[in-house]
Formats: structure tokens, sequence, C-alpha cells
């Protein structure tokens, strides 16, 4: 049996109260107190931007859980019993405050190392007291600051309920491990960062993409900011080939029952692109390393999926929030968004992840290693290839959908398809 502790994180929109009247009702949260029945929603600002998901901080709080209603519909049915949602307000849409109301005095106080401040620095439970409790707080009655109880204010949560949310793509959750009752090393599969080796991802391109010429450094030298590889043409790919590394550091949204929380970017240039890592930025397809660059800082890092004939415009963050939400709707772009070319050197205004080009299937799916070691309980990490597409094409996806686009688009064959200096195909 695992315990861990459940935050949000702290990368994500923070928001403060917009009725400072209100503050009152949202401290008296965390205390193990119902307080459904004399509750009234609570209006929301931005206090700082972040990233976009299923969560949101108080004023960079992680233990406040600020989460949208999908996450409410997904788990609420899993700790209804111990956990309130009270209602929130922000940007016209449905947030919910979880507030937890299931307090457990189950703290081994003889095995547990205390702190000064009525807390511990090391925690051990009762394996009884928190057996089937899929969320709870603590509560300390052994404390030396005085005769009262001291109700923690970490949340912790069970194993399968951290499965639950990992398995629903629901984004903006922090786990880590608070206790075990097992005597074994405690191994996370999949965790929310994981650094792959650089000598693997340059095998796998060596065999599948072509001969590495060149490596464009990242923007930064923050950890996820993606380097790119350059592979020269070959018999097998009549590209040249951009090829991202490091995207797959962080582990994106997906889908229950998907395995492709990892991956990098692969776009094929013309193999007289002639691209190299020092004249890029006086290239023609300079546009394609930015394209590169903003994919993996502003939409995979913001968690959204990537998953097979997706298409994702090139837009302002809020537009693009809400092209994303109405993707599969068939109601056509919202009227209010813009789409915008990558460069003036370009058309090209957003891009739909397809299939690998034909000849490098195999390509797209590499396997984990740990230490040189093939590691099956970990997700492989995929090569997800990015086709530009123009502002009709984008257009018509919204309108017409998935199916009839691909259909519209592969009519005109795949090496079209994969030219960039293509004619619109719609």
């Amino acid at each position: 049996m695992k315990i861990w502790t459940m935050r949000v994180n702290m990368d994500y929109k923070q928001v403060n109260i917009k009725n400072p009247l209100d503050l009152e009702n949202m401290e008296r949260t965390g205390r193990g107190e119902a307080l459904c029945k004399d509750w009234h929603p609570i209006e929301l600002v931005t206090y700082k931007e972040g990233h976009h998901g299923d969560v949101l901080t108080f004023k960079g709080e992680s233990l406040d859980l600020i989460v949208n209603r999908v996450v409410k519909e997904k788990i609420q049915p899993l700790i209804a019993n111990d956990a309130e949602f009270l209602e929130l307000r922000y940007q016209n849409q449905d947030y919910y405050l979880i507030n937890v109301t299931n307090v457990l005095e189950c703290i081994d106080y003889e095995q547990s190392v205390p702190n000064n401040h009525g807390g511990f620095k090391e925690k051990v439970f009762i394996p009884d007291k928190v057996h089937n409790q899929p969320i709870f707080k603590t509560v300390n009655t052994k404390h030396n600051l005085g005769d009262f109880p001291i109700v923690s204010v970490t949340t912790y949560v069970s194993d399968e309920l951290k499965q639950a949310i990992e398995q629903a793509g629901l984004q903006g959750f922090d786990f880590t491990i608070a206790w075990t009752d097992s005597t074994e090393p405690i191994v996370e599969h999949n965790p929310r960062i994981r650094a792959t080796s650089r000598k693997d991802v340059e095998a796998h391109i060596e065999q599948h993409y072509g001969r590495i010429i060149g490596c464009i450094s990242g923007a930064s030298n923050d950890a996820g900011d993606a380097e790119i590889y350059l592979a020269a043409p070959g018999r097998q790919l009549p590209f040249q080939t951009l090829v991202t590394y490091d995207n797959s550091f962080w582990r994106g949204m997906i889908p229950a029952g998907h395995d492709t929380g990892y991956a990098e970017l692969v776009v094929h240039l013309p193999p007289d692109a002639q691209l190299t890592e020092h004249n890029w930025e006086h290239s023609p397809y300079a546009w394609v390393v930015r394209m590169l660059r903003h994919f993996g800082s502003e939409i995979m890092q913001r968690g959204y999926w990537i998953g097979q004939w997706l298409v994702y415009p090139h837009q302002n963050e809020d537009d693009l929030s809400d092209s994303y939400r109405e993707m599969f709707s068939l109601n056509g772009l919202p009227a209010h968004t813009t789409l915008l070319p990558y460069d003036t050197n370009t058309d090209y205004c957003g891009v739909m992840v397809v299939p690998p080009y034909p000849g490098s299937t195999e390509a797209f799916k590499m396997t984990y290693r740990d230490e040189g070691v093939a590691d099956p309980e970990e997700w492989p990490i995929y090569f997800q290839t990015l086709l530009p597409l123009y502002a009709e094409e984008i257009q018509y996806y919204f309108s017409n959908g998935q199916e009839k686009t691909v259909e519209k688009l592969m009519s005109r064959g795949v090496d079209t398809l994969f030219d960039l200096r293509r004619q619109r195909l719609i």
C-alpha cells in the first residue's frame, strides 16, 4: 500500500479572490469541516499567468486544490464521502475547491519523527487506519504546542486515486510518495519528469531518420528546452529531417489507456534545404525551428494532448485554448480567433500531427532505457511528425472534421503532402 501527497502544480495559472469579503470563507476550508450548506460561489480573477490545464493555483499556494469541471466529473464518484466540491467561478467557467472532510487520526506516533511546528519530519501511518481511504487529511493530537488537535494542511491520497487521476489524463497535479508499508525500494513508473539518454536518441535518429549533421541548441539552458537535431537526406527518407531532443523530459497529457505521454517532434524539410546549426537563423526555413520550439513550450508543456491527426493552429494562448476545445465539435473555428503565419517567409499557420512518412514507420516509437537497459514497465518515447498546414486547410478541418480533411489531403499523394513548397490542397 502507498500513500501520496497531492498538490497542484505551481506552473499553472494563479488566481485570487475578486471580492475581499470572500476571503473569510476561503480560509475556512482545509480544516476538515463540511461547508457546502452555507457556501456561495466565489468569483476568482487572474493573479499570475501560467500553464493552461485542469487546475488553478491560489496565489501560488499549491495546497489549495482548485479544479475544473472535468476533474470534478472524473473523481467526485471516487471521493464523494470524503470531500466536497465547493463552487468557484473563473472567466465564466465553473471551478471547484476540493474541501477534504475526511480527517483521520492515523499517525503512528511512536515511529514518526515530529518537528517543532506541530507536524512531522517523518510521518508513519497506521496501515489499518488508511486502508481504503481514497483522500484524507491527518490530525495530530500528540504535539507539544497545546491541548488542541492540528489538522494537516497536506492532502493525502491512495495509490488507486493517484492512478485514476493519471489514467484520466488530468493535468496539473503533483504527487509525492508520503509513505508505504512495503520494505521494497519505491520505484515510480512514468513520472512527470524523466530524463532520456542523449546517446539513445542519437542512435534512434541515425537508424531511422538519417545521418546527424548538426544540432541546434535550445533557446535557453532550462530543463525541457529542446535541442533540435538535423538529419541528412538519404535513400530511405528524401528529406532533411529535424528531430527534437528533450521535449520528452516532461510527461504530457494523454487520455486514459494511452502510453504516449513522452514525445519528441519531427518535421521534414526539402532535401536541398541545407539547414545547418550555424546558418539556420538566416534560412527561409528558420520558422520551422521556431515552430518546433513554440510547439514544445506552448503546446506540449501547457498540457495539450498531441494525438494523431489533431490540428494545432498558430494562435495566441487564449485563441488556441478556444480552438482546442472546439476541435471535436465540428462547429468550426471560434469566430473571434485569428490564424497567424509562423513567419513572413511562409503562409503556413498551424500543424497536424500525422503518422510517420512511409519508410520510417519503425521510427515512431523508441523503447525507454535506464542505464542502457530496456525497461518494459516505462512508457516509450513517441516521435510525433508535424505536418504544416495553410489557413484554408485548418479552417476546413475545423468545419468538416478529421476524416474528410485527411481524405482530401491524402488524395493528392503522400509526397505532395510532405513537400513544404506545396500549393494549398484545399
